[in-house]
């Protein structure tokens, strides 16, 4: 009788492969259905993050303090994710000021996974995501004056920090003329006090400004409905920017007139540090002998409500300024409202809250 080899036997050959099948299984649904709840939890966190930058930023704004904005950041995480914890510390590379700048956040969260743990896969997994937010005063819907405001002259106030300033009393005289380059109370050689705000943060002390030169419709729109890009300083002292061309006359005065009553921005430069277009220092006593003014150093902006914009005899009395050429005087009449050392954001992205504005950056 002949015996059968038992290595021909096919017993048990199915549960094998079942058993197989069964970790194949295991596995896509891990991939899938874990796969999606961890994306899921990921967008959640991401979003718990974003929002938690954002309240962080407006506390800051709003002048409660880096204590109070760790706080609202936590609660508004939470709030988002119910087990968001923080990752790190929350880091305020320029501050908590009012000013402006800048928070980083990082949240994470806990996902348990369904069929992760039937294959190997420990549950639950950390999901963590992180988040950067700015503030700084709002520029994409507030007016922007391209005239430079010059510190400590040009004035009868001493912007931006005399002790007589006074927010929503203080009653300043500007004036901008075209004469004598060693007369401190004068701009230099066909300055005019202009300056062109897409040259910002695009060119260095002697950088050329060719190319940066804004037109009167340029300059209507900004004063008009805000200048729509960052004109952020943090964390800079000051930014440099080109001299704009032209003296644009009396389009120019109405074209600020149209805001009287209404809150505008006005760039302060500091003399000390404009320079020339080699990028050699051009104060407004004729440093290095005569010079030309190519770009400004704009360290904040002043906030004004505008009265009106004088010229000829009327300009010469209201801001009691005796001008080497009265055609081309310009006294602009404002009351001080402030002064924002940080900067301005653009609308692109940002939330307007009054004076300020709050934008996601990363």
């Amino acid at each position: 009788m002949r015996m059968k080899s038992r290595f021909d036997d096919e017993s048990g050959v199915t549960a094998v492969i079942v058993a197989i099948l069964i970790l194949v299984i295991v596995g896509f649904l891990a991939l899938t259905v874990d796969g999606g709840l961890l994306w899921t939890k990921h967008r959640r966190v991401r979003a718990a993050n974003d929002a938690a930058s954002l309240a962080a930023a407006y506390s800051c704004a709003t002048g409660e303090g880096q204590g109070n904005a760790d706080l609202k950041a936590d609660e508004v995480a939470v709030a988002n994710v119910t087990d968001a914890t923080q990752v790190e510390a929350n880091a305020y590379p320029y501050g908590c000021l009012v000013d402006g700048g800048e928070v980083t956040v990082r949240y994470g969260g806990q996902q348990e996974l369904l069929f992760g743990p039937a294959i190997g896969v420990s549950s639950p997994k950390p999901v963590v995501a992180t988040a950067t937010a700015r503030w700084g005063g709002a520029s994409g819907a507030t007016n922007v004056a391209p005239l430079m405001l010059s510190l400590d002259r040009l004035s009868d106030c001493h912007i931006p920090f005399g002790e007589e300033l006074v927010e929503g009393e203080s009653r300043c005289f500007f004036w901008w003329d075209n004469g004598n380059a060693n007369d401190q109370t004068e701009l230099t050689n066909a300055e005019w006090g202009l300056i062109a705000l897409d040259s910002w943060r695009q060119v260095d002390a002697d950088d050329s400004c060719s190319g940066y030169q804004s037109s009167q419709s340029d300059v209507g729109t900004w004063i008009e409905y805000g200048y729509p890009g960052d004109l952020m300083i943090e964390p800079d002292p000051f930014v440099y920017v080109c001299r704009g061309s032209g003296f644009q006359g009396n389009a120019l005065n109405n074209d600020v007139n149209a805001e009287a009553g209404q809150l505008v921005f006005f760039p302060v430069n500091d003399p000390s540090q404009q320079v020339d277009a080699n990028g050699n220092p051009c104060g407004p006593n004729g440093v290095n002998g005569t010079c030309t003014v190519d770009k400004y150093a704009i360290i904040g902006f002043a906030i004004l409500q505008v009265e009106w914009v004088w010229t000829g005899n009327d300009a010469q009395t209201m801001c009691n300024h005796e001008a080497d050429n009265q055609g081309s005087l310009r006294c602009l009449e404002a009351v001080w409202m402030g002064f924002l050392p940080g900067g301005l954001l653009g609308d692109g992205g940002t939330q307007n809250f009054g004076l300020f504005a709050v934008a996601l950056t990363g």
